[in-house]
Formats: C-alpha cells, sequence, structure tokens
C-alpha cells in the first residue's frame, strides 16, 4: 500500500508541479479502481488508480470523449499516466444523487433523463455491441448463488431457462448507446449541473437497461404516476419510436437481468471480502428481481420468493 501511494504521490507532482498537497481517499466502488480527493492550497480534483484494470482506463478515457462529443456533461480530464495507471479528473464535489439533495424527486429524474436523451446520440458505429453470449455470461454468477442457496436441480434448470428467455427478449429491443449503470450513485450535482460518472462500460446495447437502473434503483421507490409522467416525457423529447406500454416490457426485463447480475457479482465479490458494507443491499435486489418476475408473470418468481 505504502509503495503504490508512493508512485501516486510522485505521479501528481509531475503533473501539478507540487508536492503540497493532500490525499483522500474516496468511497469504494464495485470495482478494482481506488478513488481519491487531492487538495492543494488552491485546487481540487480526483485521482484515478487502475492499477489492477488498465484496459478500463482506456475505456474510460475513449467514452468521455464520445460522451463529450455529444455535449454529455461528465468530469473533465486533465491528465493520465503513459500506462493509464492514474488519471487526473475534475472533482465535481460530494453530491451523489444517491444522497439527500436539494433536488426532489421529479426532478431528479427529469435531468438525468435529459443526460440519457443526449447520451443515445453518442457514435454508436464504433462502439462494441452486447451479444447473447455477453448478456449470458453476465447472469451465470446468478446461478451459482442460487445454487449456494440450496435451491434443488429442477429450480436451477428452470432460472437456465429464464436466463436464456430474458437473453432473447433483451436481443429482441431496440440497440442504442447505453451507460450500463445509470443510477443515481453515479450521477454527481455540481452547481445544479448534473454530471454523469462511471461511464467506462459504455456500449450498444437494449434500450431497457439504462432505464431500469434509473427509474427501478434498488434504493429507490416513485410513485407510478411519476414514473409514467417522466418516461413518456423522455420517450418524446429523445424522439424514441415507442409506446410506454412496450417500453416498460423492455424495462422490466432489463430490470430482471440486470438485478441477477449484480445479485452474482456481489456474491463473488462477499466471499473474495470485498464490498462487504453492500451486503445489505443484496435483498433489495432479489426483490428487484421479484418484481420484474411478476410483472411480467413469469413462474420462476416461486423460486426468488423461497430465497428471499
Amino acid at each position: 500500500m505504502k509503495k503504490n501511494l508512493l508512485e501516486a504521490t510522485n505521479w501528481l507532482s509531475s503533473v501539478i508541479g507540487t508536492n503540497n498537497f493532500n490525499l483522500e481517499p474516496l468511497r469504494e466502488e464495485a470495482s478494482n479502481r481506488k478513488y481519491f480527493r487531492i487538495k492543494t492550497n488552491e485546487q481540487s480534483f480526483v485521482l484515478v488508480d487502475n492499477s489492477e484494470d488498465k484496459e478500463q482506463a482506456a475505456n474510460f478515457l475513449y467514452s468521455s470523449k464520445l460522451l463529450i462529443n455529444s455535449n454529455v456533461n461528465v468530469p473533465e480530464t486533465f491528465a493520465f499516466s503513459e500506462d493509464l495507471r492514474f488519471m487526473l479528473l475534475q472533482d465535481l464535489g460530494d453530491i451523489s444523487l444517491d444522497t439527500k439533495t436539494s433536488l426532489d424527486e421529479k426532478e431528479i429524474l427529469t435531468k438525468a433523463l435529459e443526460q440519457l436523451s443526449l447520451l443515445y446520440f453518442c457514435d454508436q458505429d464504433i462502439l462494441k455491441s452486447c451479444t447473447e453470449e455477453s448478456l449470458l455470461t453476465q447472469t451465470q454468477a446468478f446461478i451459482e448463488f442460487c445454487i449456494e442457496q440450496e435451491c434443488k436441480e429442477d429450480q436451477i434448470q428452470d432460472l437456465e431457462v429464464l436466463r436464456k428467455d430474458l437473453v432473447l427478449e433483451l436481443l429482441g429491443q431496440q440497440f442504442i448507446p447505453v451507460h450500463n449503470d445509470f443510477e443515481r450513485r453515479n450521477l454527481m450535482l455540481l452547481d445544479d449541473e448534473l454530471f454523469v460518472i462511471d461511464f467506462q462500460d459504455l456500449n450498444v446495447g437494449p434500450i431497457g437497461i439504462d432505464l431500469a437502473s434509473l427509474l427501478f434503483e434498488h434504493s429507490f421507490d416513485y410513485p407510478e404516476n411519476l414514473i409514467n409522467d417522466v418516461l413518456s416525457r423522455h420517450l418524446s423529447n429523445s424522439g424514441l419510436q415507442i409506446e410506454v406500454d412496450e417500453i416498460m416490457q423492455h424495462i422490466m426485463v432489463a430490470l430482471t437481468h440486470r438485478s441477477m447480475r449484480i445479485v452474482g457479482t456481489f456474491n463473488q465479490y462477499f466471499k473474495e471480502g470485498k464490498l462487504l458494507s453492500r451486503q445489505q443491499d443484496l435483498p433489495k435486489f432479489l426483490s428487484r428481481i421479484m418484481m420484474g418476475l411478476n410483472y411480467l408473470k413469469k413462474p420462476q418468481m416461486k423460486i426468488i420468493e423461497k430465497i428471499l
């Protein structure tokens, strides 16, 4: 750890031209990246240490350019090391939208969907696209979780059928640029402007993914009339030729698939002793799976209900 900090401080000194700064760890995220706030006498930055995931750093820089070209608010990148180990970013402060803010729910969703509309116009010809294989792989760890919960063999078989059905339904949706984790903890508020962060997984995927992440996030329950209102406005403002009922079907498919992916991923992290502070979120994601399956009238809902 001391060696890592020494490498970080040496690089920082060469970039910002001073040894006089404070380094403060920021909150742990569900990735191998580490974040620090850097304060000098006059300025504040965020340092990202990509020591275990330099490929994601390249994706971040590439995606940042695409988003900026589409007028999406993202943090400015001031510098990065030659090997992409370190990046120095604009400090957006501490107001992420998963904490209490001055905005009400409608304002939050409206501002978020405005940014999402802009994200749709990224140059998708040069983005990678989801595939049947990649979508199936995302929920494989969920099956491992269910086996550990002592689900019976026939139940596991039913869940395997569900996995494949969800992927086929996702593949049938309109494909557009997607953030892949468009939830409130990845939205920051600075001077009344909303900024999008953690966009390194930007690709082309099913239209329901980002809407499911935002409108049915595990920690926030919005009134049905509010969801219908902001969703209708979003479809109209984005020029998307789809009815609310149809997009809701897409959202619930994506919500179920996304929540299965997260449960499986978190379960793996917990077994490795990582992100233990997020253990209380596991039942919330299982409840979101239940919500999606209930809406879609999938019989596998009974299996998840027993796990809960």
